[in-house]
């Protein structure tokens, strides 16, 4: 396993690919939403987006509403795995690792136009993704494959020609930041049926754009004994504390094993570090189709948005022959198109005028991710497709101040298992409230100020393989086999050996994953 070191920090980075990929519907477009979360049957400006049907009901005339959001999340690991044990910096087994993600700038515009039995939309917002996580200090996705250092090493050791390796523990240097934004330009043409019936027919062109960037660097291994080496008839005795780096490492190997010294120095360019920098990109478009019902006291409000697919082409550092070499980091390479649908959505809402001053509305979401394509398939991972419940009231205090509350239940198809989610990305059921007030300015001009809120269920990812190690590990031994490093006898031995670990519970280990958002929102509404 020692001739695997090299590897090592390239096998880190491709626990990335589930981050890259994945994707997030935004329906939270306005501060409208966030006060009062149920838009399906609501009758604004703010349709154009949420119930275009509902547009052919505002009065004639010009309505535009320019919004904006900021959006405040934290993601949180709690990482327990036996092997962080070995970490030079770790306090026994479980390790805390969180990441931010800010988006502190959300626009969104809608305009509207009705005349007569004609109506016209346009929304334009942040309709996927929305902003950018970091995580300072890696993951364990990350550190979990470097944590096996030192036991791979010792049970490695005589075989290669090192002696007895001592017992030693590990350190290392990661970072990895993901953004995404999907943008959409949205429009819909109305037209009303009848005096209660209006329809819409239009479409959304998304722009989707992500970069990723992440790095594992300074993989080093500190001795816990001393450890004794000889070269040419000379030794060396090196004492417990030693910090030794991947560097030193092969150039060890190198020495005690100058029939390889050639595929040695063939794979000592990944010692040193490793990068991966990928930006992604494409067009998409879906048709949208709407339908509202008004009469007296009621609304009805259906829109059907169809799948966005999306196949995103990389512009990467990672090359063809890298990506060959190490599967995991496929999605990266250079060239290449991963895809990336925007599941299609249906949304139903029912909203009802108790009195002239209080509304009560409720709305619900279906979102079709099953049928969403995504890299390798991911989306069959899903056990079901998200769906959502959506509530709200409003009341008008007076002419000037309306006050509202809202909440949300999202509920995705995860299974019990859980294998569509990692520590890098994940959803999880949730339930959110928001709150917030309209200031009638004048007739013709509102003010929106919100707050949203969404509290997270926790979840415990349980892995009898932790993070894939013992697969990784598997390839190792194949990579290594195949550079000559093992031969066909050891390297069965050494799968062998894996396998017996990965059963016997040696690689086993959870992650408790939770989540926090905050959004605040902000917009102004006005006709003429």
């Amino acid at each position: 396993m020692k001739t695997s070191l090299p590897l090592v920090a390239a096998l880190c980075l491709s626990s990335m690919t589930a981050f890259a990929g994945d994707y997030l519907t935004n329906t939270n477009q306005t501060a409208s939403f966030l006060r009062m979360p149920a838009q399906e049957g609501y009758i604004s400006v703010e349709g154009a987006y949420y119930n275009p049907g509902g547009i052919g009901f505002l009065s004639d005339g010009w309505h535009v509403a320019v919004n904006n959001q900021s959006a405040f999340q934290t993601r949180t690991a709690i990482s327990t795995f036996d092997l962080y044990n070995y970490g030079l910096h770790n306090d026994g087994s479980t390790k805390r690792f969180k990441g931010k993600a800010t988006a502190p700038i959300l626009p969104a515009l809608d305009v509207a136009y009705v005349n007569g039995r004609w109506s016209g939309s346009f929304h334009a917002g942040v309709v996927g993704g929305g902003g950018q996580c970091t995580f300072e200090d890696g993951l364990g996705s990350f550190e979990s494959v470097v944590s096996v250092m030192p036991m791979a090493l010792q049970m490695a050791a005589p075989t290669l020609g090192l002696g007895n390796f001592p017992p030693s523990q590990y350190s290392l240097d990661t970072y990895m930041r993901g953004k995404q934004f999907f943008i959409g330009a949205q429009f819909g043409v109305g037209y009303k049926v009848l005096p209660e019936l209006n329809v819409s027919l239009g479409g959304r062109l998304v722009y989707a754009k992500s970069n990723y960037y992440g790095y594992v660097r300074d993989i080093n291994l500190t001795l816990g004994a001393p450890y004794t080496t000889m070269h040419n008839d000379q030794v060396t005795t090196l004492p417990a504390g030693t910090q030794l780096g991947m560097t030193q490492l092969l150039g060890g190997l190198a020495q005690a094993r100058p029939d390889l010294a050639e595929q040695v120095a063939a794979l000592s360019s990944l010692a040193s570090e490793v990068e991966v920098n990928c930006d992604q990109y494409d067009w998409g478009f879906a048709p949208i189709i709407g339908v509202s019902y008004k009469k007296g006291p009621l609304s009805l409000g259906l829109r059907y948005e169809f799948k966005t697919r999306l196949r995103l082409k990389n512009e990467s550092t990672t090359t063809a022959q890298q990506a060959a070499l190490l599967g995991n980091l496929a999605e990266f390479e250079d060239g290449k198109k991963v895809p990336c649908d925007i599941p299609a959505l249906l949304g139903v809402g029912v909203g009802y005028e108790f009195t002239p001053q209080l509304r009560a509305y409720l709305s619900g979401h279906l979102f079709f991710d099953k049928q969403a394509h995504q890299f390798e398939h991911k989306e069959k991972l899903l056990k079901g497709n998200t769906w959502e419940v959506l509530a709200g009231v409003e009341y008008d205090i007076d002419d000037q101040w309306t006050v509202s509350l809202g909440g949300q239940s999202t509920n995705y198809g995860l299974g019990k298992d859980k294998k569509y989610i990692s520590d890098i990305s994940f959803v999880s059921s949730s339930y959110s409230l928001g709150a917030g007030v309209k200031f009638h300015v004048t007739d013709n001009i509102g003010i929106n100020l919100a707050y949203f809120k969404t509290f997270y269920h926790s979840m415990r990812k349980v892995q009898q393989d932790y993070n894939g190690l013992g697969a990784t590990a598997q390839k190792l031994v194949g990579v290594a086999q195949q550079a000559g490093l093992l031969d066909e006898q050891t390297a069965q031995a050494a799968s062998g050996a894996v396998r017996q670990m990965v059963e016997g519970g040696a690689f086993r280990g959870n992650d408790l994953l939770d989540r926090t958002n905050d959004v605040i929102g902000i917009g102004v509404d006005f006709s003429f």
